[in-house]
C-alpha cells in the first residue's frame, strides 16, 4: 500500500520505513513555515491563547470581505439525532462509526490500510450513540505511520466531510489528520507525491492537520493543501522538493484542545469550469462554528512563500511578515483542476509521526455527504 502524505516521494505500495527525515526538516528549513524560518527566527505560535467562547466565529467579529456568519447552516445531522439513520440519507456518500467489532472488520471496508497501530477502543464523543472509536497510534516505538484509505464509489464535484477527532497531548505531530481529494484516474491507494506540484489534471488534496514543530500543548490547526495553483517555499521553485502543502487559515483560535473530542467539517467544491477558479469553495468548521470559508472572490489576502494569509489572520507566521506597502490583496486561487475528469474520489484519515514519543489520534462518527452535515445532535 502506498504511503504517506507530505512524505517521501517514493510512495509506492508499502512504505516500509515511512519517510526520509529530511521531509520533516522542511518545517525548519522552509522560509516562514511553522516551527522555524530562515527569515526571522522561530514562528511557533501555539502557546498563550485561551479558548474561543462557544458559538463565536473563530475569526472574531470582523467585517472584512469574505466574513461569513458564525451561525452554521442547517445540516443533515439535525434530521438524525445521534446520527441514527443518517447513512440512509440520499445525500450521504459514506459513513464510518467504527462499531464493526474488530479492526479486521473495519479495514475490510477500505481499499488500503496500514493496520499496525490501529485499535478499536471504548471511547466515543459525548453525543455519539456508538460505543467505540478507532485509535491510531504512531511514532516512538510504534510504526511511524498508520492509516485508512477509502476510494469513493464515484467522483464528486462537491463534498462535505464531517468527522470527530481527538489528539493526545505531547506528540510531535507531522501528518495527523484527515485528507480528502482526487486522483485521475482514481486509485486504490494514496499517492500524495510530496514535494511536487499537481499539474491540474492528475490530483489535488485538502487536509486539516496540527501545525508547528515540537510537542507543545494545543497546536494550531490549518489546511495543508496540494493543488495546481499552490505556491512554493522557494523563491525560484526547482527540483523535487519545491512544494509542500500550503497553509491557508493562520488563526490562533483554530487549535487542538488536547485529549478532547472535536467535531470538524471540511467543504470542498471544485471549480465547475476547468479553465478558471470561478465557483470553487473551500471551508472548514469546528464544533459547528465556521473557521474560514474561501471562494473565488473572498476573503482577500496575500502570499508569504507557501502560506496564504487572509485578512484577519493573526498567527505569527503572518503577523511577523506584513505585506510591503502597495501589495495588492488577492483572493485565494482555488482552481483545483484544469480537466473535468479530476474529481473528489478519496478519503484518507491517518497518523504519521517521525520524531519524539508515540502519539494517539482517535477518529469517530465520520460522514461524507453532498451537503453540510453538522455535528451530532
Amino acid at each position: 500500500m502506498v504511503w504517506r502524505a507530505c512524505l517521501c516521494l517514493s510512495l509506492l505500495v508499502s512504505l516500509a520505513p515511512a519517510c526520509d527525515d529530511s521531509v520533516k526538516s522542511r518545517r525548519e528549513a522552509s522560509a516562514g513555515r511553522e516551527g522555524g524560518s530562515n527569515e526571522g527566527g522561530a514562528l511557533d505560535d501555539r502557546l498563550g491563547d485561551g479558548p474561543v467562547a462557544p458559538g463565536r466565529d473563530l475569526l472574531g467579529d470582523r467585517t472584512a470581505p469574505g466574513k461569513e456568519s458564525a451561525t452554521p447552516p442547517a445540516g443533515l445531522a439535525a434530521k438524525y439525532p445521534g446520527d441514527t439513520g443518517i447513512d440512509k440519507d440520499p445525500a450521504v456518500v459514506f459513513t464510518e462509526n467504527f462499531e464493526e467489532g474488530s479492526v479486521g472488520a473495519v479495514t475490510a471496508r477500505y481499499e488500503s490500510k496500514k493496520a499496525a497501530g490501529l485499535t478499536l477502543v471504548a471511547d466515543a464523543p459525548a453525543k455519539s450513540t456508538g460505543k467505540s472509536s478507532m485509535r491510531m497510534t504512531a511514532g516512538g516505538s510504534s510504526p511511524a505511520a498508520t492509516d485508512l484509505y477509502k476510494k469513493l464509489p464515484t467522483g464528486y464535484d462537491e463534498l462535505f466531510v464531517r468527522y470527530y477527532v481527538k489528539y493526545s497531548a505531547g506528540a510531535e505531530w507531522h501528518h495527523s489528520g484527515v485528507w480528502i481529494g482526487g486522483y485521475n484516474p482514481a486509485t486504490d491507494w494514496p499517492s500524495p507525491q510530496a514535494g511536487l506540484k499537481p499539474a491540474g489534471n492528475d490530483r489535488f488534496s485538502v487536509a486539516i492537520e496540527p501545525m508547528g514543530s515540537g510537542a507543545n500543548p494545543g497546536p494550531r490547526l490549518d489546511f495543508y493543501n496540494y493543488w495546481m495553483k499552490m505556491h512554493s517555499w522557494m523563491d525560484q521553485p526547482s527540483g523535487s522538493t519545491a512544494y509542500w502543502g500550503n497553509t491557508l487559515v493562520h488563526q490562533k483560535g483554530f487549535r487542538v484542545t488536547d485529549d478532547t473530542w472535536m467535531c470538524v467539517e471540511i467543504q470542498v467544491k471544485v471549480n465547475p469550469n476547468p479553465a478558471s477558479a470561478a465557483g470553487a469553495i473551500l471551508a472548514v468548521w469546528k464544533d459547528d462554528v465556521l473557521v474560514q470559508r474561501f471562494t473565488d472572490a473572498a476573503p482577500l489576502g496575500y502570499w508569504i512563500k507557501d502560506k496564504y494569509c487572509p485578512v484577519g489572520a493573526d498567527s505569527n507566521e503572518c503577523t511577523d511578515y506584513p505585506p510591503p506597502a502597495g501589495t495588492k490583496m488577492i483572493p485565494l486561487d482555488l482552481q483545483y483542476r484544469n480537466d473535468a475528469s479530476l474529481r473528489l474520489n478519496y478519503f484518507w484519515p491517518q497518523n504519521y509521526i517521525t520524531s519524539g514519543a508515540a502519539g494517539n489520534v482517535w477518529y469517530d462518527d465520520i460522514v461524507i455527504a453532498t451537503q453540510y452535515v453538522g455535528c451530532i445532535k
